[in-house]
């Protein structure tokens, strides 16, 4: 009998140990999480200082050409994306055929920041099926460049600031 009362003895010990540690380290975790990562961002909310110039082409024919506006800030900041069209008449893959009548919508947008690079979406489709969806690093310092699909290329030039 008395094995067992020290044993409960031990046990409630233990839950108020466990009890009275608990806020100290959710404590410990909310403080870590307060302080946001800063990394690179295309945002509205980004103020023109820094942009990146971005190029999709298809062999030599040019599908987009844009500069969006990239900043630092933290991850929640994060929304830009955009759309274009072209006309099929490319095998995706090797796989998935278009017709020159076939409307391709492209598709950026940010998938990721970090703290030296920005991390971009890329997918095309028709209205029927997805096309190809993968990423490309963008460097905000320097041109990138990928060769996304067989003759389909994106560049990420970063645009001198005046």
């Amino acid at each position: 009998m008395l094995i067992v009362k020290r044993i409960q003895a031990k046990r409630i010990l233990l839950f108020f140990a466990v009890l009275l540690a608990t806020p100290a380290v959710a404590q410990q975790s909310a403080t870590r999480q307060e302080t946001p990562e800063v990394v690179w961002t295309w945002s509205k909310q980004c103020d023109g200082n820094h942009k990146l110039s971005v190029t999709v082409r298809l062999e030599r024919k040019v599908l987009y050409s844009g500069v969006l506006p990239i900043c630092r800030g933290r991850r929640d900041a994060e929304d830009g994306q955009m759309q274009f069209y072209f006309a099929g008449g490319h095998l995706f893959q090797g796989e998935y055929r278009t017709h020159s009548t076939d409307a391709i919508e492209g598709d950026i947008w940010q998938a990721g920041g970090e703290e030296d690079a920005l991390i971009l979406g890329i997918s095309f489709n028709t209205k029927k099926q997805i096309l190809l969806n993968t990423l490309h690093i963008a460097r905000p310092d320097k041109r990138t460049s990928s060769e996304l699909d067989k003759g389909l290329f994106i560049t990420c030039d970063p645009v001198p600031i005046r």
